[in-house]
């Protein structure tokens, strides 16, 4: 579409029966307008609880190189493996229920309701003196995590085009690790406090203080949260703004009614091979982002040896380095309106950076490769988050499809917990494997999705098949 041309939505406006929608053309510079409102409202406040939540689950590891596992006894054979998995199993259970009633509650209710909750478990998680409560209030802030993620990506994906949407679920995701690479530094920051105020301890501070700035952005987020793109409770948008909105929406993918996510869904969704093919490739990722997430200061630390305020500062430079690698292969895959190849691109880049982080000997070498491992990771969890926004039609199905596929990624969650032991520790060498392990089965699927994909569109160029009853509609390579 020419910039210079009138988009070809206006009839579709004024069927919504907007006053004045009829016959007024909208050209790229009122449509360009129109995103920038959207963008502005939806991504940065979204990125910001999105840092928090990763702040939030992950501090557990500057936590215990700041005193908690003396402090609880969480070194003590399997305890910090318990302590880092119980936090997925509820996270995987209330991830579809969420995404069943998001939509119904309001995005902002939801999702500052939610925030809030986790904000009060972890200020709880500074209080405690034993390792089984760390593992019960873990297990809550997995509960109240789980709706927030599939909800978000749920409701991104609800406001783009097909080939718009990888850019916007990169700046979400990517916003998260970038500013959650300076949270150890923040860390770093607050343990300091017990110095002034020895009653407790460094690690508490994290805890108390962290959770308490949750508990803030969750009141602040409720203010700014927009809603879905057809909720009348969306007033940052005139009328005739939000219908422009949802027919480029419907010119986009056809025109979409809101949807009640039923069994017959749930049951088609569970039985699309795509579903489990992106779950996969997706959960690769998952593996990788928690692996650095959990065990990249600690690996710093102690198996190759830097300080502990170094091993602070160390861990937030390869975080930065996958944004820039992502964003940068976001574009290009929106450009070209291709998902897979850069599946594959990162798959391989997230293998190469994990051989150089677990086998060569050289500090300085293994510390290089975490810049690769954690930009590979990063790169498969958006690129195939926007794969799969591509290759779905129906606002149900969407839901159920999303919280599908992000709560298998919670197996990744638990896999990563479980593989990373504390036998193993100060190197963890089986548990890098055991990542490079599951990428290279992410490219796999790949390979064979995009295979698989190109056939189905070439029996539907052919005129042998119809493809998610819309004869335009194609397939995402």
């Amino acid at each position: 579409m020419a910039e210079k041309e009138s988009i070809s939505l206006h009839e579709k406006v004024g069927d919504d029966g907007v006053p004045g929608g009829e016959g007024v053309p909208h050209d790229a510079k009122f449509e360009k307008r129109v995103l920038r409102k959207i963008d502005i409202r939806l991504i940065p406040i979204l990125g910001t609880l999105y840092t928090i939540a990763m702040i939030d689950r992950s501090n557990i590891s500057v936590a215990r190189i700041s005193g908690l596992d003396e402090d609880v006894g969480l070194a003590v054979g399997d305890r910090a493996s318990v302590a880092l998995l119980v936090f997925f199993i509820g996270y995987m259970l209330f991830e579809l229920p969420s995404n069943m009633i998001i939509h119904r509650v309001g995005a902002a209710n939801w999702i500052s309701l939610i925030v809030f909750a986790w904000g009060l478990v972890s200020m709880g998680i500074g209080f405690l003196n034993n390792w089984v409560a760390l593992a019960v209030l873990r297990s809550f802030l997995g509960v109240f995590e789980a709706g927030f993620y599939p909800g978000c990506v749920y409701l991104i994906s609800s406001w783009y085009k097909r080939y718009e949407v990888q850019k916007r679920l990169a700046t979400f995701f990517m916003t998260g690790s970038a500013l959650s690479a300076f949270a150890n530094i923040l860390a770093l920051g607050l343990i300091q406090i017990s110095k002034v105020h020895p009653t407790y301890k460094g690690w508490r501070w994290i805890y108390i203080i962290e959770g308490i700035m949750t508990c803030v952005a969750a009141v602040i987020a409720w203010f700014v949260i927009v809603d879905f793109p057809d909720s009348d409770r969306n007033t940052f948008l005139s009328l005739e703004e939000s219908a422009f909105v949802r027919a480029r929406l419907a010119d986009d993918r056809g025109s979409e009614d809101r949807e009640k996510v039923t069994w017959a869904i749930f049951v088609e969704t569970a039985t699309d091979w795509k579903v489990w093919s992106f779950a996969l490739m997706y959960s690769a990722g998952a593996v990788g982002v928690y692996a650095f997430l959990f065990f990249l200061p600690i690996i710093l630390r102690n198996g190759m040896g830097y300080s502990q305020d170094l091993a602070f500062v160390l861990s937030a430079p390869p975080a930065l380095f996958s944004v820039v690698e992502g964003m940068f292969i976001s574009w290009l895959a929106d450009k070209m309106r291709l998902r897979g190849v850069f599946v594959i691109v990162q798959g391989l880049v997230a293998i190469v950076g994990l051989c150089m982080t677990g086998f060569v000997k050289n500090p300085a070498a293994r510390y290089a490769g975490t810049f690769l491992g954690e930009a590979g990771v990063n790169g498969l969890v958006v690129t195939t988050l926007a794969w799969q926004a591509n290759n779905l039609r129906g606002d149900a199905k969407r839901a159920c499809a999303t919280a599908f596929m992000i709560a298998v990624s919670g197996i990744g969650g638990i896999y990563s917990s479980l593989v990373f032991r504390q036998q193993d520790a100060p190197d963890y060498i089986p548990g890098i494997i055991a990542v490079m392990a599951i990428c290279i089965a992410a490219v796999i699927a790949a390979c064979i999705s995009i295979l698989l994909l190109k056939w189905e569109n070439k029996r539907a160029d052919e005129g042998k098949k119809t493809i998610d009853g819309l004869a335009d509609f194609r397939w995402t390579i």
